[in-house]
């Protein structure tokens, strides 16, 4: 008996002193945990100087940044965005349902609370990578004040001469690509990388990118159905395309998130570079171009002169516009509601203030610009 008591006190205290060591631990891990979601919520919420975000993270750490990740991501063929937002999902899913089972029916609670708040770090941890590797160049000054953009420019007589210049220009280049073949995705870095990497130096990206090959995504048939052309991924920096996107909208589409890739995040600035691109290269990539450009130089015109404009597009231009309308009228309406809700509420939530409605800003940019006006 005493010896059994002995020992039995023996284990309590060495049980305690354990106890004791391990709380410093626990303590220290747990400022760590809260340290990281207030630095987070600092960086969510605290407008930074867009001078400091361009001239520190945009101009210095971003090219150093962006070549180590496409390095990485270069050595495989592999779309890292879907195995990360697979991994995510998988794991979160069995921590939550391995935690919950294994405890006890008074401990449930606390289990849970302490999964949310566990959650809650792994986000913000995300967020924090989001930032460092590509998302703080929303914060960046504009494109538009690096390149003198002038409001007083941007009037409508303006406005119809570009929109009768694009529709010319768009008639004679669907003339003059017919017979000829439009490349493939995995065909477009050597088809338009030489352009890309001409505006790049011209407006200042310093290294220049080289334009990577659009990737085929798990999240093909949700991008059909939501009406998603593409995205880049903000981890790996990786071009996500929908396959399904028509011929002569594919090097659009693709260099807009090459844009992206070369640091300018905000979307009118991206629509704008890869016009730019477009511009740069063969008839078919100026088709691709213009065909973007000329249905949105349309809508921001009165309609007494998006008639009288409208009316000189001719037939093979109409069955392409066509085709688009057809293409995405094949989404599901819901699907895209809320793909368009969830967009705009990134866009803002990263400073651009007119949401999903920055898309449409382009105008401005080509028209406001010197170097906008030069290409027409």
């Amino acid at each position: 008996m005493i010896l059994g008591d002995g020992s039995r006190c023996e284990t309590l205290m060495g049980a305690m002193t354990a106890r004791r060591r391990a709380t410093p631990r626990r303590h220290a891990a747990t400022v760590v945990r809260v340290a990281i979601v207030a630095f987070a919520v600092v960086m969510a919420v605290i407008p930074l100087p867009r001078a400091l975000v361009e001239t520190v993270y945009s101009q210095r750490a971003y090219p150093i940044v962006r070549q180590l990740v496409i390095g990485f991501s270069s050595l495989t063929g592999l779309v890292l965005f879907d195995l990360l937002l697979t991994g995510v999902l998988v794991a979160l899913l069995g921590w939550w349902t391995l935690r919950l089972i294994r405890a006890s029916r008074g401990g449930r609670l606390r289990a849970l609370a302490s999964l949310a708040g566990q959650t809650v770090v792994f986000a913000a941890v995300l967020y924090l990578m989001f930032l460092g590797i590509w998302g703080l160049n929303y914060r960046r000054e504009s494109l538009g004040e690096r390149l003198g953009y002038t409001e007083s420019r941007v009037t409508e007589p303006v406005l119809e001469t570009l929109t009768a210049a694009a529709i010319a220009n768009l008639n004679q280049l669907y003339d003059s690509t017919q017979g000829g073949s439009w490349p493939q995705l995995d065909e477009l870095p050597v088809r338009l990388g030489t352009a890309f990497e001409r505006v790049q130096q011209r407006l200042g990206v310093s290294p220049v990118v080289s334009g990577l090959v659009p990737k085929r995504s798990l999240l093909t048939p949700y991008f059909r159905r939501a009406g998603i052309d593409g995205m880049v991924d903000p981890f790996f920096l990786q071009i996500l395309v929908n396959e399904t996107v028509l011929p002569f909208e594919r090097p659009f589409v693709t260099a807009h998130e090459w844009a992206h890739v070369a640091g300018f995040a905000h979307e009118a600035e991206a629509n704008f570079v890869a016009w730019l691109i477009c511009l740069e290269g063969d008839e078919a990539m100026r088709y691709s171009a213009w065909s973007f450009f000329v249905p949105r130089l349309l809508a921001a015109l009165p309609e007494t002169s998006q008639q009288r404009l409208g009316a000189a597009l001719g037939p093979g231009p109409r069955s392409d516009f066509a085709a688009v309308r057809a293409r995405l009228s094949r989404t599901i309406p819901i699907v895209r509601r809320n793909a368009r809700r969830i967009n705009d509420r990134y866009l803002k939530a990263n400073r651009v203030a007119s949401g999903v409605a920055s898309y449409g800003e382009v105008l401005q940019l080509a028209v406001g610009t010197d170097l906008g006006r030069s290409q027409w």
